[in-house]
């Protein structure tokens, strides 16, 4: 069986592929690791029984005979050794491996550390990048400012000086000849004193240019003001006169005005007088009563319109009343009235109703009206000057003597209704439908109108009074 020695410094096999040295004790090692271990160690001792060594007794090289038949056969020591240096280096690269893992483990570290350092930098580069763009920005509008500033003084010097003349020469407008000739002499003598008089000159002929054209525009101006004057004062005139004319107008127009409220006072009177004098009997005063009443156009004319009652409370239309007739009254009172009508015949609004009358032989006719009757007209022509519904309402009353016959105490109903203005009365309603709308007559023997008037005769005036009050 081979021997199988080793090297107590490595812990290898020997080979044949390095050399093996040998020391006096005995003692074998791998000649590289013997040299280094003298080379570390404190004092040349043998590693395996530490004794002294010197270098002479140190057998650097020892060569071994082997047979031929194992030259070819892999021995087992190389291949310990070959594994147990395998396993070195795996172990050494492993360590390797791991301190690379850790290198490398702080390289990441460090260079997350840079990442944020350098994300840090940028943003403060970026705001620092923002801060140098407003600075440049501020730092152009200062210059701008201060260019500004520049022109500023400049033109503030320049106004200055141009202030300073325009005051010059204001004192020479304005001062008299001792202080322009001090001003002079404090200019100076020279090119400047020369120029800046030029300038004074210059200066005073357009002001005078100016002073010329203002005066001539002031001319023009106050021509036109003196044509406009007299304009105004012709207008002024005129219309002076238009309002005097005016005003005349209006004292002649008061003046009317107050006539026709004293002759509208004076037919109120005698509407009062006329209505106090119609005192009928109780058809007749029904009668009249009824046309004093009624609208100025007759009833079917005019277009009725509805509305409240007076007193807000609802009236029934149908409602009836059973009122006893006054006895008729003596004629005696109605004479006495009308003979004090009578001379104001002449002050009627009708005044043109007499004029109408044919000329030639008069005869006395009679118009009946409601029982009333007037002298002095004929029948036609003062029928005409009445509307139609009292003329039918006269013919009913010569028609018939039967409503004097009859008794004073009548059946006559108290009716409401409308009063042609657009509101609701009280009026009677005869129980004669012919009282309202008598039926045509018959003409009469002038003998008979004749009887009539001597056996009752009433000096009234015109009844044209009471048309002018309806209409």
């Amino acid at each position: 069986m081979p021997i199988r020695a080793l090297c107590t410094i490595c812990s290898d096999f020997f080979d044949h592929s390095r050399d093996v040295a040998a020391i006096h004790c005995g003692h074998t090692f791998h000649s590289q690791c013997l040299i280094q271990w003298f080379e570390t160690a404190p004092s040349r001792t043998c590693p395996q029984c530490r004794i002294q060594v010197g270098k002479r007794t140190i057998i650097n090289k020892l060569y071994f005979d082997l047979a031929q038949e194992e030259e070819n056969v892999l021995d087992a020591e190389f291949l310990k050794n070959e594994l147990d240096n395998t396993r070195a280096l795996l172990s050494r690269k492993e360590k390797e491996k791991r301190d690379s893992q850790l290198i490398i483990d702080s390289l990441r570290d460090t260079l997350d550390e840079r990442n944020a350092t350098v994300e840090s930098l940028q943003r403060a580069l970026d705001k620092a990048e923002m801060l140098c763009c407003t600075l440049k920005k501020q730092m152009k509008y200062l210059e701008q400012q201060q260019d500004e500033a520049k022109q500023a003084r400049e033109e503030a010097r320049r106004l200055r000086s141009k202030m300073k003349s325009l005051e010059r020469i204001e004192l020479l407008l304005q001062s008299q000849r001792p202080e322009v000739e001090e001003m002079i002499r404090d200019m100076g003598v020279g090119q400047s004193a020369v120029e800046q008089l030029a300038v004074y000159c210059v200066s005073l002929k357009k002001e005078y240019e100016n002073l010329k054209e203002a005066r001539k525009a002031s001319g023009e101006l106050a021509d036109k003001l003196k044509k406009d004057l007299l304009s105004s004062r012709s207008k002024l005139q005129t219309v002076c006169s238009e309002l005097d004319q005016a005003k005349l107008e209006l004292r002649s127009s008061q003046k009317d005005l107050e006539s026709a409220d004293k002759e509208i006072a004076s037919l109120k009177k005698k509407l009062t007088i006329l209505q106090e004098t119609l005192k009928l009997p109780p058809g007749d005063s029904e009668t009249i009563n009824r046309l004093v009443l009624e609208s100025p156009a007759p009833v079917e004319v005019l277009s009725l319109k509805l509305r409240r009652p007076a007193f807000g409370d609802d009236i029934d239309l149908n409602a009836t009343f059973n009122v006893d007739t006054p006895p008729s009254q003596p004629s005696s009172t109605q004479r006495g009235l009308a003979k004090r009508l009578f001379p104001e015949k002449a002050h009627s609004p009708v005044q043109d109703v007499p004029k109408k009358m044919p000329k030639g032989p008069r005869q006395e006719s009679q118009l009946s009206l409601g029982g009333q009757r007037c002298l002095g007209e004929p029948d036609e022509e003062l029928a005409g000057a009445f509307p139609v519904f009292i003329r039918n309402a006269v013919l009913g009353h010569k028609q018939t003597k039967r409503v004097r016959a009859e008794p004073c105490h009548s059946t006559d109903a108290v009716r409401i209704g409308f009063d042609g203005l657009g509101g609701r009365t009280k009026f009677i309603q005869p129980t004669d439908p012919t009282m309202i709308r008598p039926l045509p007559v018959k003409p009469k023997p002038k003998a008979r109108a004749r009887q009539k008037l001597g056996a009752r005769t009433v000096p009234t005036p015109s009844q044209a009074t009471l048309d002018n009050f309806l209409w």
